[in-house]
């Protein structure tokens, strides 16, 4: 097997799988998370959150599916990065639901009483998002060794 550009190695293969099924871990996530908040707190504008988790898990899968290209495989990178360890990792797993209650004395937010499950799950998001993250990390490190072969 060639190791060029377009022709990723089995390990970045392999990788790029892992990094798929944790952005599909992070996209159940969070529809568990924001259709059971949408119905708890009857905010129903909650449910964007899944459109956008199932239309980036789409664009991601599509993205991975011609990764033999530079174009998609970086497009399956960012989306992974952008959409997965930044959007719902970072922002809505550690700072909605872990940093900003801290900032503000607890998770109690005016007008909606406390539920376990509810943080629980917005926490969640932090755990697929750092084991993305490192996936990344590592794809790029073997991009990088494929393409100086």
């Amino acid at each position: 097997m060639t190791t060029d550009r377009k022709s990723p190695t089995v390990s970045t293969s392999r990788t790029n799988v892992q990094v798929l099924a944790w952005c599909s871990a992070n996209a159940l996530i969070t529809t568990v998370h924001h259709v059971y908040g949408a119905v708890i707190y009857g905010t129903p504008g909650r449910y964007h959150a899944v459109l956008a988790a199932a239309l980036l898990l789409a664009l991601d899968v599509a993205a991975y599916a011609w990764a033999r290209r530079p174009v998609a495989w970086w497009i399956h990178w960012s989306v992974s990065l952008v959409g997965f360890v930044l959007s719902f990792g970072l922002f809505e797993g550690l700072y909605t639901h872990v940093l900003s209650p801290l900032l503000q004395g607890g998770y109690m937010t005016p007008g909606q009483p406390f539920d376990l499950l509810f943080q629980a799950t917005g926490v969640l998001h932090v755990l697929p998002a750092a084991v993305t993250a490192l996936l990344l990390v590592r794809l790029l490190r073997e991009r990088g060794q494929a393409v100086t072969s």
